[in-house]
C-alpha cells in the first residue's frame, strides 16, 4: 500500500503498482475511483480538479485515502514550444513584469493501481495565443514563463469509459 499519496508517483513513472490497493474490474458498472497525479515539468503530485469539473467521485481529493483508488490518472507535460507572445503584466506589489508564453505537449495515461498496468495513453497537446489573467509560481520557478495547461475538459471523455459506468 502507498505511504502516501506521493507514493503514486512509481505508477505513473515506472508502471509499478500497488498489489495491496483494490483491484480494478470494469465489468462492474460502478464509479471506480481514481487519483489525478500531475507532473507539470519538475515532480509528480496529486491533483484535485475543482467541483464541477468531473462528476462527484470520480477522482479522490486530498483528504481522502489514496488507497481506496482503483485507477490513477497521470497528466504529464513531455515538451514546451515558445509561442513567441510576450506579454505585460504586473507583480503582487504593481511592478511590470514580461511574460514568455509556452505551448505545451503532454502524456495522459490512465493506469491500474494495483498493477501498473496501463489501460490507456493519449498524447496531446495545450495550444493558446492568448496571455493568462495571472500565473502561479513556485519555488525556483521561472516567473517569465507560462506553459498553456492541460485542463479537465481537455480529458474528461478520455477517461470517462474507465472511470465510469
Amino acid at each position: 500500500m502507498p505511504d502516501s499519496v506521493l507514493d503514486l508517483e512509481r505508477v505513473c513513472k515506472d508502471g509499478l503498482g500497488f498489489s495491496g490497493m483494490p483491484a480494478y474490474d470494469r465489468t462492474k458498472k460502478t464509479v471506480h475511483p481514481a487519483i489525478l497525479m500531475n507532473n507539470p515539468g519538475d515532480d509528480w503530485s496529486q491533483f484535485e480538479p475543482p467541483a464541477g469539473d468531473f462528476p462527484k467521485g470520480w477522482f479522490l481529493g486530498y483528504s481522502d485515502k489514496p488507497a481506496a483508488a482503483e485507477l490513477v490518472v497521470c497528466v504529464e507535460r513531455t515538451k514546451a514550444t515558445a509561442t513567441g507572445k510576450v506579454c505585460d503584466m504586473e507583480t503582487e506589489d504593481g511592478k511590470p513584469l514580461k511574460i514568455s508564453t509556452y505551448n505545451t505537449s503532454y502524456q495522459l495515461k490512465v493506469v491500474e493501481a494495483r498493477t501498473g498496468k496501463a489501460l490507456h495513453e493519449y498524447n496531446g497537446e495545450a495550444k493558446s495565443d492568448e496571455c493568462p489573467v495571472y500565473i502561479y509560481t513556485s519555488e525556483g520557478e521561472d516567473k517569465n514563463k507560462y506553459y498553456n495547461e492541460v485542463w479537465p475538459k481537455d480529458y474528461r471523455k478520455r477517461v470517462q469509459p474507465f472511470i465510469a459506468p
